[in-house]
């Protein structure tokens, strides 16, 4: 963790040194200091001038795609004086992170990088092909083509809530595969599987419960909440760049995923039955498959996954950032599940339940307000 004041002896005027020298000794002798020069002319027969903005900032020893909130503070003496001013995802080890907010020279401020959505990937925006093409076999009508542009970033869960992701938070566990079932039989506790039988209302209360406690905490920033991603964000998230059914490719085999693979699928031909197919007939736990090429896991099998939207139907056309309908009268969920065969992992595969159920599951998206 390293922390910085600008209020530096170092940056006090020097007559003796040119503005270059100056603003190179300051840049090497605090590290965290970066020095922007620009060159700039007045008029033909003038010398060029040159300008120099020192900005400071933090330098992150981390891990290349760890995530660290960068906080801020006036007196760092106030230990509750924290406040979270911006996400990172480190390119690079020993980072510098700078904030060209300010000046360094307006005033005393101290930062430091505390690791956190450690569990997050960074989704850049992008636009991608929505829906199935209709030689997809088994295909539905819900699932007609159209353009969709995701024009801002956003992180995603790189897992499945577990259950003991929502037990830190909501304080419980419903799921249904923890310990003792219903019919007797005897799960275990193993708090890294999905959490499930939960509804839409129980996932997006997680949500509002982790941003309260994170804000707080200055793990994220004020204006960042944690939400349901949108249907079209899952889909673009879950497709990660392919235009197949899945993101493995067009057919999903035993093995591949956690589903009913006694019914394996091929885009081709539609559903292959396959007696000897593996089913567990029960949740796995969270990243025990492959990741699709954008490191999330679990997007195909294990739990539906509730996404923000009402269902209806796809709009016409190219659009960007849809929402979804307005009202409505069940919720979106994605994905496919341990009980499903393969035809309903598809990408593009959508269902709207009215109840709840030990097949639904989530993840979440953090972004800021919109």
């Amino acid at each position: 963790m390293n922390s910085l004041t600008t209020n530096s002896p170092l940056v006090e005027h020097q007559k003796s040194e040119s503005p270059l020298v100056k603003g190179i000794r300051i840049l090497l002798a605090l590290g965290t200091l970066t020095a922007f020069f620009t060159v700039s002319r007045a008029s033909g027969q003038s010398p060029p001038v040159l300008g120099i903005e020192l900005y400071a900032g933090v330098s992150i020893p981390g891990a290349v795609g760890t995530v660290y909130a960068i906080q801020i503070t006036l007196d760092a003496a106030q230990s509750n004086g924290w406040t979270c001013q911006a996400l990172v995802q480190l390119p690079a080890t020993n980072y510098i992170w700078v904030d060209t907010s300010k000046s360094a020279t307006a005033g005393q401020r101290f930062y430091r990088a505390l690791l956190t959505a450690t569990n997050m990937v960074s989704i850049l925006p992008g636009t991608f092909t929505m829906g199935s093409p209709t030689n997809e076999a088994l295909r539905h009508s819900d699932e007609t083509q159209h353009l969709v542009t995701i024009s801002r970033g956003f992180w995603m869960g790189k897992y499945l809530v577990s259950q003991g992701d929502y037990l830190s938070v909501a304080g419980s566990n419903p799921s249904y595969f923890n310990g003792v079932a219903p019919n007797g039989t005897n799960y275990g506790t193993d708090l890294t599987r999905p959490v499930e039988q939960v509804s839409w209302d129980d996932a997006t209360n997680y949500c509002a419960l982790r941003t309260q406690r994170e804000q707080a905490g200055g793990l994220i920033p004020t204006n960042y909440v944690y939400r349901l991603p949108t249907e079209s964000e899952w889909e673009y998230a879950c497709r990660a760049g392919t235009v197949t059914a899945f993101y493995l490719g067009s057919s999903l085999h035993s093995g591949q995923a956690n589903f009913n693979a006694k019914y394996e699928y091929d885009a081709a031909v539609g559903q292959i039955n396959n007696p000897s197919g593996i089913y567990v007939a029960a949740t796995t736990p969270v990243g025990r498959y492959a990741a699709n090429a954008w490191g999330l896991y679990d997007m195909i099998g294990n739990v539906w996954e509730w996404c923000q939207d009402w269902y209806g139907p796809y709009p016409v056309g190219s659009v960007t950032d849809p929402q979804g309908p307005a009202t409505g009268s069940a919720r979106v969920i994605r994905c496919g599940s341990w009980f499903d065969g393969g035809q309903y992992c598809r990408s593009a595969r959508r269902y709207a339940p009215t109840y709840t159920d030990y097949t639904f599951g989530f993840r979440v998206v953090l972004a800021p307000v919109q």
